[in-house]
């Protein structure tokens, strides 16, 4: 009679010892399953979601002069995560309509500057030359001047980009 209690006890035993060896393996499979797909689909969802920034308000413009703006924007390049500058020229009509110019030459990527007395905006690594819209006048430069969106927040005047 001992031998059969001792038989079923140690058959417990090893039923209890499987159920515990895979409910551990399952829990640690769980957890790398979750990183995985953390990994995999985590960052992209929000590198792409560009954001509303504030550039400032019309009260800081003048009508149908450039204004050279330098705005702090988080950029995420898949867990890595830094605080850039990025300078945007923000030309306002006097009204209601506001357009945001990106101050990076499409040639080289260096950065432009606006010269009041000219209307022109000049690259000083090249010679690139962009009219006040951001056409391409003179120099390298294969394109025009990227345009970033932008809007006048009617509560408050303030000038919001998005990047």
């Amino acid at each position: 009679m001992s031998h059969t209690t001792e038989t079923s006890s140690l058959g417990g035993r090893r039923r209890t010892l499987i159920l515990f060896v895979n409910a551990t393996a399952a829990l640690i499979g769980g957890g790398l399953s979750v990183l995985l797909g953390a990994f995999a689909f985590g960052p992209k969802a929000r590198a792409a979601e560009g954001r509303w920034i504030r550039a400032g308000t019309t009260s800081d413009l003048k009508p149908d002069e450039p204004v050279a703006r330098i705005l702090a924007v988080s950029r995420v390049d898949g867990w890595y995560r830094e605080r850039a500058r990025e300078t945007v020229f923000l030309v306002w009509d006097g009204d209601r309509t506001i357009r945001a110019l990106s101050a990076t030459c499409t040639h080289l990527g260096c950065q432009v500057r606006w010269e009041a007395k000219d209307k022109k905006f000049r690259c000083p690594c090249h010679g690139g030359v962009y009219g006040a819209d951001g056409a391409v006048l003179e120099g390298p430069p294969p394109r025009p001047l990227a345009t970033i969106e932008a809007r006048i927040d009617p509560a408050d005047t303030s000038v919001l980009v998005r990047l």
